[in-house]
């Protein structure tokens, strides 16, 4: 059992804490006056990515070992409002080191890699529901809806409705 002191008690900051040790294979055995015990879940955590991997589909991110949990928080964090400077805190880099390190092994930007994650997953909500793009666009983590179409646009040469009439006419 280890023990983890948690400064920062915003309840944002404890659930993202939470929630990355449970993903990095750990159970939370107790907390109290900001002291996390954890212990490391032997084989908890293998059965869970295997159960993760063949529930979803197939990740949109490259299999690099060095940018696993950079890839795992964006996953986690897409559908909300998050920055390259969170992403690299949650990963222990600076923000100018993650960018190169990032842009150096995949050829695309931290930002790059949230927004594609973010347009897959309208993608599949645009063809699998009704929700209306409005909707869509909030759901992965747009604040701002002509932000969004303009990034749809960009990344499917189409806008996010046209686009959904289309693919779904394809599929008859």
């Amino acid at each position: 059992m280890s023990n983890i002191l948690l400064i920062d008690e915003h309840p944002e900051t404890k659930n993202l804490l939470m929630q990355c040790l449970s993903t990095a294979g750990f159970e939370v055995i107790i907390t109290e006056n900001g002291l996390v015990n954890v212990q490391l879940a032997d084989h908890k955590f293998s059965t869970t990515t295997e159960n993760k991997k063949s529930n979803t589909q197939k990740s949109i991110f490259p299999s690099i070992p060095r940018l696993r949990e950079v890839f795992e928080f964006i996953e986690l964090n897409y559908h909300q409002p998050i920055s390259l400077k969170e992403v690299a805190q949650a990963v222990g880099y600076s923000s100018a080191y993650l960018t190169d390190l990032v842009r150096k092994l995949t050829g695309k930007t931290v930002n790059n890699w949230i927004i594609e994650r973010r347009l897959v997953a309208a993608s599949s909500l645009l063809l699998e529901t009704n929700y209306s793009v409005e909707q869509i666009a909030l759901d992965v983590g747009y604040q701002n809806i002509n932000h969004f179409y303009c990034q749809f646009r960009d990344y499917y040469q189409n806008t996010p409705r046209a686009w959904r009439e289309i693919q779904r006419s394809h599929a008859l």
